[in-house]
Order: C-alpha cells, then sequence, then structure tokens
C-alpha cells in the first residue's frame, strides 16, 4: 500500500468516525507514522521467516497504525469496551476487531471485588502492554511473549476474577485469582510452530486475515479464531500486588484442542496449546519500572501416537526510567523453539535473543514522538528449507509520531 494511499485512509477515517464521536469522553483514538529503516529478510507478516515488522523492502515512511477504541458506561458497573485497528502497510487497509467484551464489576463487599468478562479478550498475561489498544507505553515494539500474544491468543468466552483488596484494609498487599473458559482459540501455535518467534506489533483481529496475500515461502494463515473440535479450553491465573511498589503475576493456559481435528477451510488441524507464564512488575518511584517475564510451554498438531510436538519458550527484562515527559527504555529478550517429535521426519529448531532501545517523548497534550532501535540474533533451521542462511542479525530503526486522545 502507497503513502498517499493510507495517508488517504487516515483522512477518511478521521472524518467519518473519529470527528462525530470528538466530544466523547469514553472514545479513544490514535495513529502514528513512521520513518522506517531495516536489513531484515521477508517478515514473517509476509509469510518470510523475518523476525521484525518490517524487512528491507519496507524502508521508508509507513503507516504504523490506526486505532480506534471505546470504553462506555452501559450500567453503573457494567461497561462495553472495544477496539479495532488497522495496518494499512500489511495489504489490510479496513478496520478489524482486536476485542470486544462487556465487563461487570461490582461494588466490593467488605474488602473483596469480583469481576466478571463476557467477550473476546486478550488473557491477562502481558505487564508489558499496559496501554488502550493493547499497546505498550516502553516501546513501539513489544517483546518477543507479547508479540506472540497479540498474533495468536484471545479469550473468546468468560472470566471471573476475585480479588482480596487488602491495602483498603490497613494490608501490605492486594491477592487475586482468576479462571477463564473459551473457544475459537484452536489454531494458537501455528505462528510459533511454522515461523517461530517474532518482535513486532502487529495484532491479529477476529475476523480477518494475519498478514498480506503475496508470494511467499510458507502458506498464509487465513483464520486465527476458530473452533475446530466443539470443546472449551481454559486459563487459570493468580497476582499480588505489594503496597502498588511489587506486582507478581502467574498463569497457566490450555486450548484443550484436539490434535487429530483436520479443518478444509484452514487446511490444517488444531493445534493443542499449553503454556505457563510468571512475571514480575517492580515500580519504586514514578520514574524506574522494572519488568521481567518468562513463558514456557508446547503445542501438538496432527493424528497417531506421536503427533507433531514443539516445546517453546521465551524470557526478557524490560527497564525503564521516565523524567518528566521523556521516557528511555532498553529491554533484552531470548527465545527458543525446539520440535523433539516430527510425524515427518523434519525436526526445526530455533534459537535468539534481542536487544530494544527506546526513547519517547510527549508533545503537547496528545503528541508524542518516538525512536527505536531493535537488533535481533537468531538461528532457525527451517530456513535453510527456503534456501535462507540458518543464522541471521536483523536490525531494524523506527521513529514515529503519534497522535492519541
Amino acid at each position: 500500500m502507497s503513502v498517499r494511499r493510507t495517508a488517504g485512509l487516515s483522512v477518511v477515517l478521521m472524518v467519518t468516525v473519529v470527528l462525530p464521536l470528538r466530544a466523547a469522553q469514553d472514545f479513544d483514538f490514535d495513529f502514528d507514522l513512521r520513518a522506517v529503516h531495516s536489513n531484515a529478510t521477508q517478515s514473517r507478516l509476509t509469510g518470510g521467516l523475518g523476525t521484525t515488522r518490517y524487512s528491507a523492502a519496507d524502508n521508508g515512511v509507513q503507516l504504523g497504525e490506526i486505532g480506534l477504541g471505546i470504553r462506555r458506561d452501559l450500567a453503573e458497573t457494567v461497561q462495553l469496551i472495544a477496539a479495532a485497528v488497522s495496518f494499512g502497510d500489511r495489504g489490510q487497509p479496513g478496520l478489524g476487531v482486536t476485542e470486544a467484551y462487556v465487563k461487570w464489576r461490582p461494588l466490593p463487599n467488605h474488602g473483596w471485588r469480583s469481576q466478571l468478562k463476557l467477550g473476546a479478550f486478550y488473557p491477562g498475561i502481558s505487564l508489558e502492554n499496559r496501554m488502550s489498544g493493547w499497546r505498550s507505553p516502553y516501546s513501539l515494539t513489544p517483546s518477543a511473549i507479547n508479540t506472540w500474544v497479540g498474533e495468536e491468543l484471545r479469550t473468546i468466552g468468560a472470566e471471573y476474577a476475585l480479588d482480596w483488596l487488602g491495602q483498603k484494609t490497613g494490608h501490605a498487599f492486594d491477592v487475586g485469582v482468576s479462571a477463564a473458559v473459551f473457544g475459537w482459540n484452536d489454531p494458537a501455535g501455528t505462528l510459533i510452530a511454522t515461523r517461530g518467534w517474532g518482535l513486532q506489533d502487529q495484532q491479529s483481529t477476529l475476523f480477518g486475515t494475519f498478514g498480506r496475500r503475496d508470494q511467499q515461502p510458507l502458506p498464509e494463515r487465513t483464520l486465527f479464531y476458530d473452533d475446530l473440535d466443539k470443546r472449551a479450553g481454559y486459563h487459570v491465573s493468580a497476582n499480588l500486588k505489594f503496597r502498588g511498589v511489587l506486582q507478581l503475576t502467574a498463569i497457566h493456559y490450555d486450548n484443550r484442542a484436539n490434535p487429530a481435528i483436520y479443518s478444509a477451510t484452514l487446511d490444517d488441524t488444531a493445534w493443542k496449546t499449553q503454556f505457563n507464564s510468571a512475571g514480575l512488575r517492580f515500580a519504586p518511584n514514578d520514574q524506574l519500572t522494572l519488568i521481567w517475564q518468562r513463558l514456557y510451554g508446547r503445542t501438538y498438531a496432527g493424528s497417531g501416537p506421536e503427533p507433531n510436538c514443539f516445546a517453546f519458550g521465551s524470557y526478557f527484562t524490560l527497564l525503564s526510567w521516565q523524567q518528566g515527559a521523556a521516557r528511555y527504555s532498553v529491554r533484552y529478550d531470548e527465545f527458543t523453539m525446539n520440535q523433539p517429535v516430527s510425524t515427518y521426519g523434519l525436526y526445526d529448531h530455533e534459537q535468539g535473543h534481542a536487544w530494544m532501545e527506546s526513547y519517547s517523548r510527549q508533545w503537547r497534550a496528545h503528541w508524542s514522538v518516538s525512536a527505536e532501535l531493535l537488533q535481533v540474533d537468531s538461528r532457525m533451521r527451517s530456513r535453510s528449507w527456503v534456501n535462507l542462511p540458518v543464522a541471521a542479525r536483523e536490525r531494524q530503526l523506527q521513529l514515529a509520531l503519534r497522535y492519541s486522545r
């Protein structure tokens, strides 16, 4: 998509959607334009095995995203939350819904607070993507873990959470637990098995394709959210917050998919995906934030006594410092994917790490500027299957101008 066409799309969206709702206090709108320089190979978003969002073919001015969001009170304790996004530079000029759900949160009772979500929403994994539209305040590009969450995971169902608000009653900490039951996430695990880990900020949408249709060495995933075996999955989590300084989280996820179920629409089987994740966020003052997170699990596809199996894991450490309107952030990621069992006799393996450095500055009330440098070093055996070097060092520099309200 040309810059002229994406700019035209921005104008149309602003006139037809944003201006009529400009006075609404529960309406969010953001867009960003980016100057990009990358030496990476074809992106995983277009069927390649590059780890970054942009490849060398994308150098120049790009539309980062156009995002729309709404948070509307339906009753005193009931809220509707929805978000849609467009990544025009990936051949998908239309808006796609990323989440839409209703949240019921009654008033606390004797230090206890309940919450019920119904709809489609992100599982409570990330301590990094904390802004509206599931964006990160620390960088343009999220960690490998949260890249994958944005690409393949949604809870489409119901989640109940119960919190004990100890800090409201004179104690030093709050404690919470949650449980969710969901469907329509049977293909989760496809990307990480076939294309490995990535570091990019494009999210999949609930009803659209992921990536653009063009010539590519690997097949395109056309649907992410489908219920192939009619069997519900679940995730359970726990969290602890200490004096507003430290937050600890843990989650277990299991989509309970039957890997023997085949879908002609997807031309693939369901993927049985299980993982555990744990993280901490330490913010001793208004300036310093430290985040650490680890995720590890397995995904299976195919029938037989030994279906294809892929073990995967990643962790990252992020350090961020905010001084007035400026924020400086640095992050280190490590990630691995290994195929210990293969039905077809081809065994894949990936090992890599990444450094991210970011600077952002708020400019006036709604504008901000950001600069980010990302370097990813990785080795992936399947690159040799499509005549690419196994080892790659990919660098990506982005300069972004963002409007957000």
